[in-house]
């Protein structure tokens, strides 16, 4: 697997993490989504990706990867048609890899502070998936948001809120058939009508904050895992002719505070972005 250094960042104080470079042949459905398949093969499939993830992390580590405490993540996805956060699913047992290696202590949200998706273009022979992964560090204090939106001075935002209840609220982990899947986001893209008021441009990023209804620390969930959900009320700003079909980078992480009791929130901030932006060079500091 090619695995390239970026470079340094000066505001992180750390070296970047070299470029983790993830392919796979297997089919989209059954790698990227994973929603329907049965819990035993899930586990399975799972299984095999953290083992690949660990032989690929290993490399890295002999090419010098340092390990990280506080981080943010960059995904590009290629060789897939539908929207990147939906690789989530292919994630997660890469990420639990590297923790396995010790790349970093734990993956969770108060150490994977957020994690962004983009689309790699570029297209891939045989139903093929690539995933690049970049890991870069933070140093302690460093507000990721504030971080991303400084990369686009002068940028433009419109700020939309929903709060859903379990009867709409979508994750990964809920084991659930097409149908079944199906009436839960027609539920969640209800439940955020009237959230999006006006339109940041036809070329936009977006990072979608989390809130869960849970103030002991160790009890926050995964961001990544509400992608269903997000991309529910992205779509319904999309439906209102107010929103790019897809943005050019999609983001997660916590928000701050807790929500109402079995009730959770999304605070979904897109801003503009320019139509050539290069997120791997603007997010490692060499533009």
């Amino acid at each position: 697997m090619p695995i390239t250094s970026p470079g340094n960042d000066d505001d992180t104080g750390e070296n970047h993490q070299p470029t983790l470079r993830k392919n796979t042949a297997e089919p989209v459905e059954q790698t990227l989504k994973q929603n329907n398949e049965d819990v035993i093969e899930r586990k399975r499939r799972r299984g095999r990706l953290r083992a690949y993830g660990r032989q690929v992390w290993r490399e890295a580590k002999t090419a010098g990867a340092p390990r990280v405490n506080r981080y943010m993540m960059l995904v590009t996805v290629g060789g897939r048609p539908e929207s990147p956060v939906l690789a989530a699913e292919t994630l997660k047992p890469l990420i639990d890899a590297g923790t396995d290696e010790a790349l970093w202590p734990d993956d969770d949200p108060y150490h994977r502070v957020m994690t962004c998706y983009l689309r790699d273009p570029r297209p891939l022979p045989g139903g093929r998936a690539e995933l690049f992964i970049w890991v870069i560090p933070l140093a302690p204090g460093v507000d990721p948001l504030a971080r991303l939106l400084a990369r686009v001075p002068g940028s433009k935002a419109t700020l939309a809120r929903a709060t859903f209840g379990e009867d709409s609220w979508l994750t990964s982990n809920m084991r659930m058939t097409a149908r079944e899947r199906k009436a839960m986001q027609t539920r969640a893209m209800r439940a955020c009508q009237g959230a999006w008021h006006a339109s940041p441009g036809a070329c936009c990023g977006v990072v979608c904050q989390v809130r869960y209804p849970d103030p002991r620390r160790e009890y926050k969930g995964d961001p990544d895992n509400v992608a269903e959900t997000a991309t529910a009320m992205w779509g319904v700003g999309v439906m209102q002719g107010l929103l790019p079909a897809s943005p050019g980078v999609f983001c997660f992480m916590l928000a701050d505070g807790e929500s109402e009791p079995k009730h959770h929130d999304l605070d979904m901030l897109a801003f503009t972005v320019p139509s050539d932006a290069d997120w791997p060079r603007l997010l490692l500091g060499d533009a």
